[in-house]
């Protein structure tokens, strides 16, 4: 299935937020993984239909970030079951060991 222009580069920032958010769930820290860490977790999820619904989805239900209110932490569901073990397995961070 090829994407627009437009739904590729919407996709991509809601791959990038989804996997900022988990990373900060992971590591307890407000901080992203690296640069190249990010990236091939946003292509992980590009590059499978079932995820790319997925962020999509869990796109719709997050609220902007100028509310005050804390963040919802993220379902545990198949997306995240399978890019937590991506993460595991790519990131070399000995806080997700």
């Amino acid at each position: 299935m090829a994407l627009s222009v437009t739904e590729d580069t919407q996709l991509g920032l809601q791959a990038l937020a989804y996997v900022i958010e988990m990373y900060r769930e992971l590591t307890a820290e407000n901080v992203a993984p690296t640069l190249g860490s990010q990236n091939q977790a946003v292509e992980f999820i590009r590059a499978d239909p079932e995820l790319r619904r997925a962020v999509v989805a869990w796109a719709e239900t997050v609220e902007d970030e100028a509310v005050m209110a804390p963040r919802p932490f993220l379902p545990f569901d198949a997306l995240y079951a399978r890019l937590h073990a991506f993460l595991d397995q790519t990131i070399t961070s000995p806080v997700l060991r």
